[in-house]
């Protein structure tokens, strides 16, 4: 007689614990991984410096791109009036330069149509008599 061989499954008791989770960075954790970030940043930085100089305003931006996340996130909710009012105040000054292209196209056709009339009068239809 052939004998079933049946791989033994865990009981839930037996199943084996999940991985502990990983808390969330604390405020030292996230200071420690900043500082690194920025020690390396600052070698990566005079290295630049010494081999070329053009290359420094693009490892500026650089930087910024890596430190916009953690600092939107500590200054996103007192930032968001400054940006609105930013963005409300390019909006308006964009309103307002359609307005006066407009106004200026207007006029610039009015003179165009004047000298033209100037240049070709119209001459005088036949006339019926």
């Amino acid at each position: 007689m052939a004998k079933e061989h049946r791989q033994a499954t865990p009981t839930h008791e037996e199943a084996a614990p999940p991985p502990p989770s990983r808390p969330a960075p604390g405020a030292s954790e996230m200071e420690t991984i900043l500082g690194s970030r920025m020690a390396t940043v600052a070698v990566v930085g005079i290295g630049v410096a010494l081999i070329e100089v053009e290359w420094i305003p693009g490892m500026l931006i650089g930087i910024g791109a890596m430190l916009a996340p953690n600092l939107l996130k500590r200054f996103g909710s007192g930032l968001r009036p400054v940006v609105k009012g930013a963005v409300s105040a390019a909006y308006a000054l964009v309103e307002k330069t359609k307005e006066t292209v407009a106004e200026a196209s207007e006029e610039y056709q009015d003179i165009v149509a004047e000298v033209a009339s100037e240049h070709h009068p119209r001459k005088p239809g036949p006339q019926h008599g």
